[in-house]
């Protein structure tokens, strides 16, 4: 299902995450002998150098239709790490946990890379839960 605050919040590109958790909110499962089967892919990223993005949106969409690294300096608020022209490949957001506003934020860290050159599928984790 679509959720405009569920999709492409920081830009065009492919997003990952550091734990299984967060990457389990967008499977959609399959129906498997009367079970819901869920499968992910871990992979291996060269990030090169990520801008961090600790700030918030300046407004829901406001990175939407990014295309590739560039500055997201006037659709943040609060960001601390200068985007520099040249260097930056991918995007680290840091999570907000106890900070977190829906469509503003994510609550755990996710990275997001621009070029699929930089991710390696390794392994497909298939898994039922309970």
């Amino acid at each position: 299902e679509h959720k405009w605050d569920r999709c492409h919040m920081y830009g065009l590109g492919v997003y990952l995450a550091d734990l299984a958790r967060k990457s389990h909110r967008y499977v959609m499962p399959e129906q498997k002998n009367g079970r819901l089967e869920y499968t992910l892919v871990r992979c291996r990223v060269a990030m090169g150098n990520p801008l961090l993005i600790d700030g918030t949106l300046a407004e829901p969409g406001a990175m939407h239709s990014f295309v590739g690294c560039q500055d997201p300096t006037s659709a943040l608020v609060g960001q601390t790490q200068q985007f520099q022209i040249t260097g930056h490949d991918c995007f680290f957001v840091q999570g907000k946990e106890d900070q977190f506003q829906r469509g503003f934020s994510v609550y755990n860290s996710e990275y997001i890379m621009f070029h699929p050159w930089q991710i390696l599928p390794v392994y497909l984790v298939r898994y039922t839960i309970g």
